[in-house]
């Protein structure tokens, strides 16, 4: 199938799209990310759109931006969705791993448009996911930490193997951030052309979350 890829620029669309990309059952022509309607980031990482760009090109795969807001969300990315089926697409890829609630969410977009919904991770133990995602040679930082389950500290850390040991160990953390716990960005790995330049910018709180710019 001619498919596209769901994109926040995290760890766990990244996976779910290396596992597409390594099965060689269907061709990824596009990502799709999804941006802020009144910012020049992205929606669901805090992640500036200029890095996603920067993504896609070390990635090698065609970009889509879709502006949004949050009330009209689902609308636009049933809009966008439409269009890409007009052009040939029959399925999407997306990174969810246990929310049922937001799977459901999905499947029933998808399904209005047309779409087939692909979840490479689907129900994997989010251990060995984290470890699989690490051995493979991805790297990748935490961007975004939301202040209720985690501290500024964990900002701005790379995702390798002693940070999930360190994240394993506190009680009610889920090693992926299913639960909205942190948020990433991949900078580098197996399916790059090169890694992804970006320096360190300054921290900010808003909404609850500790924010880092990257630039």
């Amino acid at each position: 199938m001619k498919v596209f890829s769901s994109w926040s620029g995290g760890k766990d669309c990244m996976l779910a799209l290396y596992r597409i990309q390594k099965s060689n059952q269907h061709q990824v022509s596009v990502l799709l990310n999804m941006c802020d309607a009144s910012t020049d980031y992205s929606r669901s990482h805090g992640i500036k759109q200029e890095l996603i760009v920067r993504q896609a090109e070390a990635l090698d795969i065609p970009l889509i931006q879709q502006k949004t807001g949050r009330l009209d969300y689902a609308q636009n990315f049933t809009s966008i969705m439409l269009k890409l089926k007009e052009q040939g697409f029959t399925g999407g890829i997306f990174g969810d791993i246990y929310l049922r609630e937001h799977r459901e969410w999905i499947d029933q977009i998808c399904t209005e448009c047309g779409i087939v919904a692909i979840f490479p991770l689907w129900n994997n133990l989010v251990n060995m996911l984290a470890t699989e995602f690490i051995k493979v040679g991805f790297k990748t930082l935490t961007v975004s930490v939301n202040a209720n389950h985690l501290t500024e500290d964990f900002l701005g850390r790379e995702y390798d193997l002693a940070f999930v040991e360190e994240l394993s160990k506190i009680e009610g953390i889920d090693v992926c951030a299913e639960l909205g716990e942190f948020h990433t960005f991949v900078y580098d790995g197996p399916n790059f052309k090169h890694p992804v330049s970006f320096q360190k910018g300054g921290v900010t709180f808003r909404d609850n979350h500790w924010f880092l710019d990257i630039i």
